[in-house]
């Protein structure tokens, strides 16, 4: 089991890692961080279905559910996507991953703030390492680099709502598939209401390129959305988000082979201490609300889809 765990978790999050580089090569051939937001959700539609019809699920969901998914689609997964793809060619991908892992401490403020939860010495002391790892990627010196760490920073805060809004508004216990369905319809419909007034979505653009985003949204949508829910399943939740953070790793690494990313060593240090951060709160369990007569489930610590 734990075997099996380890491989789905370790595959997933080295898929997440790698993906971004193929993101960045579209950028040369057209695409614009809308084009990829898009067509990311969009090309995993047909598949997501044809695994809903092999498994006979319906795709029928009360009015209330399907409201919580459109909040949660367009406000958490397709904003975060979108302040990913945005910040990418600012500040590099392995940067923007890293800043991206903040949401595990972004999910315990949010906790904290609206649902009265405790945040206890582990979770104060990866809040206090998290704000010292930002410090380390500060760049000021020209706009475009202040621009994508707080793009990059606010994917985390934007991700945070949706893995809370996935576990308040019930959403965890919808089938996964037919979960992620209905989210990528989401994001995909809501990317066309936005290109109306922005018309910043390439709908035209050459094979290559297609057949780079057709294999994102693959390996994404599909394939490592799945090997998590598995490696979770396996592994349980809190030990699959410690393995989840070799995404970043991956990314730092595969940034720096594959694309030329200047890796300083203020930027290691950030690196190791967010990560720290990330893997200390995962650890933590979820303390009580402070008012006794609360009952809404504790806020998860793993990434999930």
């Amino acid at each position: 089991m734990n075997i099996k765990g380890l491989f789905f978790t370790v595959t997933s999050a080295l898929l997440f890692g790698f993906t971004p580089v193929l993101a960045s090569y579209t950028y040369e051939m057209g695409a614009t961080p809308e084009t990829l937001t898009f067509y990311r959700d969009f090309m995993a539609l047909p598949a997501l279905l044809l695994i809903l019809a092999f498994q006979r699920q319906s795709l029928r969901l009360p009015a209330k559910t399907l409201g919580a998914i459109l909040l949660i689609g367009l406000f958490g997964r397709g904003t975060t996507s979108l302040m990913l793809y945005l910040a990418y060619p600012l500040i590099g991908i392995g940067t923007t991953t890293t800043l991206h892992f903040l949401y595990p401490v972004c999910v315990a403020l949010i906790c904290r703030i609206f649902f009265r939860e405790r945040l206890g010495g582990r979770k104060l002391i990866a809040l206090t390492l998290a704000i010292i790892g930002v410090c380390c990627f500060l760049d000021f010196s020209h706009a475009a680099a202040a621009a994508g760490l707080l793009i990059a920073g606010g994917s985390g805060l934007t991700y945070a709502f949706y893995l809370v809004g996935i576990e308040k508004f019930g959403l965890k216990d919808l089938p996964p598939f037919q979960l992620s369905f209905y989210l990528s319809l989401t994001v995909s419909m809501g990317m066309l209401l936005y290109n109306i007034p922005t018309r910043s979505i390439r709908f035209v653009l050459p094979a290559r390129a297609m057949l780079i985003l057709f294999l994102i949204s693959l390996c994404i949508a599909v394939l490592a959305m799945t090997f998590l829910q598995l490696g979770i399943k396996y592994l349980g939740a809190s030990n699959a988000a410690i393995f989840s953070l070799l995404e970043p790793i991956s990314c730092e690494f595969f940034g720096w082979l594959l694309l030329g990313e200047h890796i300083s060593p203020a930027k290691l240090a950030g690196c190791a201490i967010i990560l720290t951060a990330a893997g200390i709160m995962s650890r933590a369990k979820a303390a009580p609300a402070e008012d006794s007569r609360q009952t809404a489930a504790p806020c998860p610590a793993a990434k999930q889809e």
